[in-house]
């Protein structure tokens, strides 16, 4: 115990002295996997393939010395997803579902490059909160009591939008689909590098590469044979979609920094009272 506590003062310590703001706008891409609990879900019935994703947001850092720092984020992330089944490559279930995450990964960066190239490694929390999404189910030629045809009694497309709450569900409203049991709040660990160098005006470019393993799953299943969403006219599940599963996210973002400097602040306003001393 006594040990952690002197590593930690070797690292706050210098702060005292030197300690430094960076903050900016980052935009991203992510390549998002979908690893469902059910090992035979995509082996043996769906086709889930990894695609490519975007975020964008606000990253913050504090720089307690030049080897470390304090690095954080508040995200929008988009999750895209395209479910197909493996017997007709979607021919008899076809279904796309958007999800929208506001993210906040948390991560302690040690630097170990120099002027003018940074590289630094860094890792942490990242939390999580599913705001909402909406998708589309695709169905077959042949689909029994589908809600909406068109004029030859074709089935079309059936757009919805998620609700985590089903009590004022309106029968016969198709267009609504609930999710029981959400885990809104998600909980990941990541893990990375990257790069920065600063630029003229006092600014700095920052590349980044991580890596994000999540811990909780979208929803949790009631049974294996029933997942969890449900169309809100009764009995009547015109559709429904496995949310036992979670994501692993690589990304690739870049990011530019405005630095901010509250010792020099302080020596400023200190300066300045000096002289106003000296002027009376």
């Amino acid at each position: 115990m006594k040990s952690i506590l002197v590593v930690c003062l070797a690292i706050l310590l210098p702060s005292l002295t030197y300690s430094q703001y960076w903050f900016g706008p980052k935009v991203g891409v992510s390549y998002i996997d979908h690893v469902y609990q059910d090992k035979t879900y995509e082996k043996d019935s769906f086709n889930v393939s990894p695609n490519l994703n975007w975020q964008a947001g606000f990253a913050l850092a504090y720089t307690a010395s030049d080897m470390y720092t304090v690095y954080g984020e508040l995200l929008y992330e988009r999750t895209h997803k395209t479910v197909k089944d493996i017997e007709t490559d979607g021919e008899r279930e076809h279904a796309e579902m958007t999800n929208h995450f506001i993210s906040a990964p948390i991560m302690l960066r040690v630097t170990l490059g120099r002027v003018p190239f940074h590289y630094y490694v860094n890792g942490g929390p990242r939390l999580a909160y599913w705001v909402g999404g909406k998708g589309t189910f695709f169905p077959s030629d042949d689909e029994e009591f589908w809600p909406l045809l068109d004029d030859d009694s074709n089935p079309l497309p059936l757009d919805y939008k998620l609700k985590f709450n089903s009590a004022n569900a309106s029968p016969g409203d198709f267009t609504t689909a609930y999710v029981s049991e959400p885990n809104r709040f998600q909980f990941g660990l990541t893990v990375g590098g990257g790069m920065y160098f600063d630029i003229q005006g006092g600014g700095r470019l920052q590349l980044d590469f991580r890596y994000t393993w999540q811990h909780s799953n979208m929803a949790t299943n009631t049974s294996k044979d029933t997942n969890l969403i449900r169309g809100s006219s009764g009995d009547a599940d015109y559709y429904r979609e496995n949310l036992e599963y979670y994501h692993n996210i690589a990304t690739i973002g870049i990011a530019y920094m405005f630095s901010y400097d509250s010792n020099l602040r302080r020596k400023g306003k200190s300066t300045s009272k000096e002289s106003n001393k000296k002027k009376k």
